[in-house]
């Protein structure tokens, strides 16, 4: 099957540093490629399947995984897939190298042959994590003048972020967890009810579980307690709802479930470490090239 390359001169400015963030929402069928730079993807949300020239593997949401220059790669089977992609020129993701060489779990995350990718899988909490540290890249990287020191700090956090990478990926390796088949109906159900708020009794209802085994098996599948992993998914919805339609705060706060605006903007920030403005901003403001 053919493919096509993407080429660095059309995301990099010149004389910059080589490291731009692209949002992708939704991620539509990418039919194979390859590129001349690093890409780093997070899943922030949504299903697809991620193509490779030897396998397929089904990608969900909190996955992480890195594609290195030359490997050909594409999408398909696409349901409200939602990327973060995190294009590296291989200027920026070179110069530490020997020394992240030496990070826990890197070689195995960002060094594996193209036939064995690890994907990366985040708890709710590291992908609110690592989400924040991505939003970080990208106002930096985009803010490159001469003598303000944002290429420093854009690629200051890159490190950062793939040391975190790392880190979760070491700390889940090993761990032996089998989910319980009932989540899934559970999250399907928290999907369908985006608009408004769930109490713990009425999960447990829907699930069948007694709520400390409830509250156990998300903790350990998501990193949340039910409650919050909803609050958490109407989040995310909003984050959609931001940059996809022209509503205002206010009634985006209420077509997620929050009847008082301010309490939606303190949720707002303590999931995504910014406001639903600043949000709106960050990710809508188009590049300066």
């Amino acid at each position: 099957m053919s493919s096509y390359i993407l080429h660095s001169a059309m995301f990099f400015r010149e004389n910059r540093l080589p490291l731009k963030v692209l949002h992708r929402n939704p991620e539509i069928p990418f039919s194979l490629h390859s590129h001349e730079f690093y890409e780093l993807v997070v899943v922030a949300s949504g299903k697809g399947t991620h193509l490779l020239q030897a396998e397929s593997r089904p990608l969900q949401e909190g996955m992480v995984f890195f594609i290195k220059p030359g490997t050909v790669h594409g999408y398909a089977d696409i349901e409200g897939l939602v990327l973060y992609d995190v294009l590296i020129g291989e200027k920026a993701f070179s110069g530490h190298l020997p020394d992240l060489r030496e990070v826990s779990g890197f070689r195995e995350v960002f060094l594996q042959e193209d036939s064995n990718l690890p994907l990366v899988h985040l708890s709710g909490h590291q992908l609110s994590e690592i989400l924040s540290l991505v939003g970080a890249i990208k106002k930096e990287s985009e803010g490159q003048d001469y003598g303000n020191g944002a290429a420093a700090l854009a690629y200051a956090k890159l490190l950062q972020l793939m040391i975190l990478i790392c880190r979760f990926y070491t700390s889940r390796k090993g761990t032996v967890y089998q989910e319980d088949p009932r989540l899934q109906d559970i999250i399907a159900y928290m999907e369908k009810h985006l608009d408004r708020s769930i109490s713990l009794e009425e999960l447990v209802g829907v699930s069948n579980m007694s709520a400390s085994t409830l509250n156990r098996q998300f903790k350990l599948s998501t990193g949340w307690s039910p409650v919050d992993f909803h609050i958490h998914r109407r989040i995310a919805y909003a984050s959609t709802l931001l940059l996809t339609t022209n509503l205002s705060i206010e009634r985006i706060s209420e077509k997620t479930g929050f009847s008082d605006a301010n309490y939606f903007a303190r949720q707002f920030r303590s999931h995504m470490q910014m406001s639903p403005r600043q949000y709106k901003t960050l990710w809508t403001t188009p590049t300066a090239d």
